[in-house]
């Protein structure tokens, strides 16, 4: 018996039935570990999800500092980008945001993140279908080719 199997034994009738109710359901199979894919780069052997059929649809965008506010050269790029897909409706877009690596770890994927949604919500406003948009912080855990500054690379699925 492992320690928490012992310890909601001793605390909890219900706890026991919901841990041996949860592993016994056979449709829940554990998935192997070759099917793991993580989103922040390759890890043991796995392949990162910004692989080679991505392309940057326009120059990264430099984020001064910890801000997450477009500047007038964003909305630039960001017009540029919309002007290339024109109608095209089945293009689809992944928005990857950095932060500095001297950044405390949790704060620079939330500020990646903000970063990521800024740019996403402006495309949103500029008429891309939302359902075509898919965001991504990383903060500063990237792999040592990704861009190791404030940026927010925008790709062309």
């Amino acid at each position: 018996m492992n320690v928490l199997t012992s310890f909601v034994t001793r605390h909890s009738a219900f706890g026991i039935f919901l841990l041996s109710s949860c592993s016994s359901f056979s449709f829940l199979p554990h998935p192997p570990s070759e099917a793991i894919v993580y989103a922040l780069g390759p890890r043991d052997g796995h392949t990162s999800p910004l692989g080679a059929n991505l392309k940057p649809a326009c120059p990264a965008l430099v984020f001064e500092g910890d801000g997450f506010k477009l500047s007038t050269a964003h909305e630039g790029a960001i017009r540029g980008v919309v002007t290339e897909l024109g109608g095209n409706k089945k293009t689809r877009l992944l928005i990857a945001g950095y932060a500095q690596p001297d950044l405390p770890h949790d704060y620079a994927r939330s500020l990646s993140e903000r970063r990521a949604q800024a740019v996403r919500q402006r495309l949103i406003e500029l008429e891309l279908d939302p359902s075509k948009i898919q965001t991504v912080g990383f903060g500063n855990d990237f792999s040592p080719s990704g861009p190791s500054s404030g940026v927010v690379v925008i790709y062309r699925q």
